[in-house]
């Protein structure tokens, strides 16, 4: 008796989560079902066992119905992603629209990317910005940020590019270093009365580097290290990309770990007279830190390295993977970077 209505549960937990499955599929997560839809998962959810979602996915979806605009902005990625729910586009854009449109900035800085690389997406703008303003206005940092943009945009209220440009830039002097690399992004691409100026860009991207913006370092390694089309090549500094990928690296950035790894398999000079020799050891330390993501644990980078050691500089290799810690951004500060095949260090960051 009681091993039939063990397996009759789970066939009614398999249906409860073929029947939530299918729901999803129909959109109930979207916002104009989610009321009908958590109400759904209140039945479900007074058994665990049958419950589809996790307790903190409900918790989520409840505040988002109760307008928590951080939390409409969550679940609109959780949709987004399927992570923790089926994945649906639709109703994760939906999502994230609704949140932006009452003033979350992040979600705002979501669509706004979104529209900028030319995706499709349904959102008034000017309940964006409106809702955005008085954050702005208050000087809460993230709702500069977000409005800044728009205003130098002209998206959702009256265009006005020195006062766009001037509200970043003050979000930036309250120590966002969100916000210098914003102006670092902006200064790249250009902007309707933003000038592009990849020094001004490099400037601000320098600011946020050393204010403890692991992307900022990431990038600035890149952007010393190479010059685009219409750039002089002797504008490139290698030593001055090497010292902030080392950086990014010393705060566990894998990116970083991995373009020092492929630095070091071929090795690399640049027209000043740096020179960073091939070194498989290295090379080879670099990639074993980088392997530790499944998204930098790239076979063509390992071919290219280990069936050219020895036992011996391989057990190096891993002795120094074994010896490594990630870093703090104090400790960078204080911390010597010694440049590879010279006697000069990397100039403090400050």
């Amino acid at each position: 008796m009681f091993k039939k209505f063990g397996a009759a549960a789970i066939l009614a937990i398999g249906a409860l989560y073929a029947v939530a499955a299918s729901a999803a599929d129909e959109g109930d997560y979207a916002p104009a079902n989610i009321l009908k839809t958590n109400g759904r998962l209140g039945w479900f959810c007074m058994i665990q066992a049958t419950c589809p979602v996790t307790a903190q996915v409900r918790g989520v979806i409840s505040r988002a119905v109760a307008a928590d605009r951080s939390a409409q902005y969550l679940l609109g990625l959780t949709l987004l992603t399927g992570d923790g729910l089926p994945r649906d586009r639709d109703a994760g854009v939906l999502w994230v629209v609704k949140a932006a449109e009452q003033g979350e900035p992040a979600a705002a800085r979501d669509i706004a990317y979104r529209l900028r690389n030319g995706t499709a997406v349904n959102v008034d703008e000017t309940k964006v910005a409106a809702a955005l303003k008085p954050d702005a206005d208050a000087g809460e940092v993230e709702a500069m940020r977000a409005l800044g943009p728009m205003i130098i945009g002209g998206h959702g209220i009256k265009q006005d590019p020195a006062a766009g440009l001037a509200m970043i830039k003050r979000a930036a002097d309250k120590g966002s270093f969100d916000a210098e690399k914003d102006l670092s992004d902006l200064y790249l691409r250009g902007a309707p009365g933003v000038t592009a100026s990849r020094p001004e860009a490099l400037k601000w991207l320098a600011a946020s580097a050393r204010h403890g913006n692991v992307d900022a370092m990431l990038n600035l390694g890149y952007m010393s290290m190479n010059t685009p089309i219409g750039v002089p090549s002797t504008q490139a500094d290698l030593a001055e990309g090497y010292c902030w990928l080392v950086r990014a690296a010393l705060l566990d950035q894998p990116q970083a770990h991995e373009k020092l790894s492929m630095m070091f398999t071929d090795g690399e000079k640049d027209s000043r007279g740096t020179v960073i020799a091939a070194d498989l050891v290295q090379a080879d330390f670099w990639f074993r830190l980088a392997a530790r993501s499944p998204y930098h644990d790239n076979s063509q980078i390992r071919a290219s390295i280990e069936p050219k050691m020895t036992t011996a500089q391989m057990d190096e290799a891993k002795k120094l993977v074994e010896a490594w810690h990630p870093r703090t951004v104090q400790e960078l500060k204080s911390l010597p970077i010694a440049l590879p095949n010279s006697s000069r260090t990397c100039q403090p960051m400050t």
